[in-house]
């Protein structure tokens, strides 16, 4: 972000009091500047950091803080059967007026617009990606966010082995780019039925919340505890969003405890040992939201540690029902193998195996009537 001045005072508080700005984060600045406070609260390391000289590699330091957090990318999948075969390059041959889609949904000017015109390119005869950049505006906002640009992208895969199906992954790092994700994939969906490449829009398939029982659904999550492929070691579960289902009677063992609670947020170094959480005789009154779990990774020599944000997040925010799968990922590489090249490829990797996972998963523990 490039500013004219550096902000100080009430400026900064305004960036300092976002979610996205911890404690620590705060408290780490404050000790480098050799003040040290015995309660690490917001209200009083803020107006400490206020008073003090914030330097460019201060504020720098903080802003990226924030929009790293800001913009880390959600990913979804889904798959599409295919009743014929085809090629991406007879396909996607016509250009997409996305900004002109994206007026039509809005009753009012809507306050954002992608940036030039976008269009699908070809990695490989089977890869087809649509890469995106966004530019938000918000009047209402405070200085720090006024103008904001995020990314997006669709990658589209064809798999011919066996039955033809388009593997199609979402990335999106706002609300925003999630719609504009929307916006593209109804209209290949549109595409693909003009040409009979599928039948109906039955035959999309995505993850979603209602596709599960309480058990099914807490099976499918632990499912990926286990070491299911060589790239990757489970290490520990250390966070998941519960609610209980109140038409379901707890289990005696636990009845009485869980009668005083409508909702958890469980935090922890290694839940699966958790008693709660791991006898499955519980699991019929569990509602899990979202899942966390570390891994360390080893893929062509490259090391990392891991953390996977697994989840329905329209369940946990708003209790919809209709919520799809969605995962975000979280990597810390070793010192000599830190680099944009290194993180990209362990994390593209990491994304193919855990789709092949979810797919296995979501195949074994799906409810039977679907």
């Amino acid at each position: 972000m490039n500013k004219e001045i550096l902000p100080q005072g009430d400026y900064i508080r305004q960036l300092l009091v976002k979610s996205s700005i911890t404690n620590a984060n705060i408290n780490s600045l404050l000790r480098e500047k050799g003040v040290f406070i015995g309660h690490n609260e917001k209200n009083n390391s803020v107006p400490l950091l206020m008073k003090s000289i914030i330097s460019p590699r201060d504020y720098l330091l903080l802003y990226e803080t924030q929009k790293t957090k800001e913009e880390s990318i959600k990913y979804r999948t889904s798959s599409i059967k295919c009743s014929q075969d085809f090629d991406f390059s007879d396909l996607l041959t016509e250009k997409i007026d996305i900004n002109n889609l994206i007026r039509e949904k809005h009753t009012y000017q809507p306050n954002y617009k992608v940036i030039g015109e976008p269009t699908f390119y070809f990695e490989d005869e089977n890869t087809a990606v649509y890469d995106f950049k966004i530019v938000r505006e918000n009047l209402l906002s405070d200085w720090t966010q006024n103008k904001t640009y995020h990314t997006g992208s669709i990658t589209l895969k064809k798999n011919s082995e066996g039955d033809i199906q388009i593997s199609v992954q979402q990335n999106s790092t706002s609300k925003e780019t999630f719609e504009v994700n929307s916006l593209i994939i109804n209209s290949l969906k549109e595409n693909l039925l003009v040409n009979s490449i599928i039948n109906s829009n039955d035959d999309i398939i995505t993850v979603k919340f209602n596709h599960f029982d309480n058990t099914s659904r807490i099976n499918f999550f632990y499912s990926f505890t286990e070491n299911f492929n060589i790239f990757t070691e489970y290490i520990s579960t250390t966070d998941i969003e519960i609610s209980l289902d109140e038409s379901i009677e707890s289990h005696p063992d636990v009845k009485i405890f869980l009668d005083e609670i409508d909702n958890l947020k469980i935090n922890g170094k290694g839940l699966q040992n958790h008693i709660l959480l791991n006898k499955i005789q519980y699991f019929p009154k569990l509602i899990f939201g979202a899942i966390k779990l570390r891994y360390k990774v080893n893929y062509n020599g490259i090391v990392a540690f891991a953390t996977i944000n697994l989840g329905f997040p329209d369940y946990v925010k708003s209790k919809d029902e209709n919520s799809d799968f969605q995962a975000t990922i979280d990597l810390l590489l070793n010192k000599q193998h830190k680099n944009i090249s290194n993180e990209n490829k362990i994390r593209k990797k990491m994304l193919e195996v855990f789709e092949i996972k979810k797919v296995e998963s979501y195949e074994k523990f799906k409810m039977m009537s679907l």
